[in-house]
C-alpha cells in the first residue's frame, strides 16, 4: 500500500513531525538482531545481563519494526549480529541512521556483532562498538555499559 506523497518528494511537516516523535528511544531497551535463533537469545541474555530489555528479532522482521511510522517506543540500544543474510539486508541500516539523524542524542547505539575477518567492512553505517566473534558476556557487556554511560553522562 502506497501512502500519499507530495510531487516534489519533499517531507511534510506532518512526516517531520513523525519522524521526530517516532525517534524518542529508551536506553533501557535492546533490540537484538540475528539470523540465528541460538545467537538472538545469546545476545539478548548478554543485554539483560547489563539491565536492558531485550526484545530478540531477526532481520526483516526488526527492518518492518524500525520501518514503522509510529512505534510505540524505540530501543536505546540495537546489537546487530552480521553474517551473510544479515549483511545483505543494509536497509536495516538505512532505517537505523535516519532515527540517530532524527535524535537528538544520536540514538539507537548501534553495536554490530563480526567475524574477525570482517571487523572492518561496514564503515560507512552508524555504528558506535564492534564486537568480534566469539562474543562472551565479557566482551560485549562492558561495551553496552561503556555506550550507555557515555548517552546518559
Amino acid at each position: 500500500m502506497m501512502a500519499d506523497r507530495p510531487v516534489t518528494d519533499q517531507p511534510t511537516i506532518d512526516a517531520c513531525e513523525a519522524v521526530s516523535k517516532s525517534c524518542v528511544a529508551d536506553l533501557s531497551q535492546a533490540l537484538v538482531v540475528a539470523s540465528s535463533p541460538v545467537n538472538r537469545i545469546v545476545l539478548s541474555r548478554i543485554a539483560q545481563r547489563a539491565y536492558l530489555k531485550a526484545n530478540a528479532l531477526e532481520p526483516a522482521e526488526a527492518t518492518r519494526i524500525l520501518s514503522a511510522p509510529t512505534p510505540l517506543s524505540r530501543p536505546g540500544v540495537v546489537i546487530v549480529d552480521i553474517d551473510a543474510q544479515t549483511r545483505a539486508t543494509s536497509e536495516l541500516f538505512t532505517h537505523l541512521e535516519s532515527h540517530r539523524r532524527a535524535s537528538p542524542r544520536g540514538l539507537p547505539l548501534v553495536i554490530t556483532i563480526v567475524a574477525s575477518r570482517h571487523k572492518d567492512t561496514l564503515a560507512e553505517s552508524p555504528v558506535d562498538a564492534r564486537v568480534v566473534r566469539p562474543v562472551t558476556p565479557e566482551a560485549l557487556q562492558p561495551v553496552i555499559d561503556r555506550l550507555v554511560a557515555g548517552v546518559q553522562s
